[in-house]
């Protein structure tokens, strides 16, 4: 349970970091077209929590991947498997 919770902290964190909002229904803004980062931008992030918690995307996974929401779903689902 602690280590769950460090690892949340750890996605909170990058989020702060990377000036992206991910409380209430902001999580759930779009990178591309709501929030209007690129590409390079959401890799960016997306590496970080990669490093950060030890913890590897699937090709896959970065398809699925249009919001913050979506990130902390996939982050949490790799995490727990």
């Amino acid at each position: 349970m602690k280590a769950q919770l460090k690892k949340s902290k750890i996605m909170i964190s990058v989020f702060n970091e990377f000036g992206i909002p991910i409380t209430g229904p902001k999580k759930a803004l779009r990178f591309y077209s709501d929030i209007q980062v690129d590409r390079f931008y959401v890799e960016g992030i997306l590496f970080e929590l990669e490093t950060r918690l030890g913890v590897l995307l699937e090709d896959e996974d970065n398809s699925r991947i249009k919001s913050p929401l979506d990130v902390i779903r996939v982050f949490t689902n790799k995490i727990t498997a």
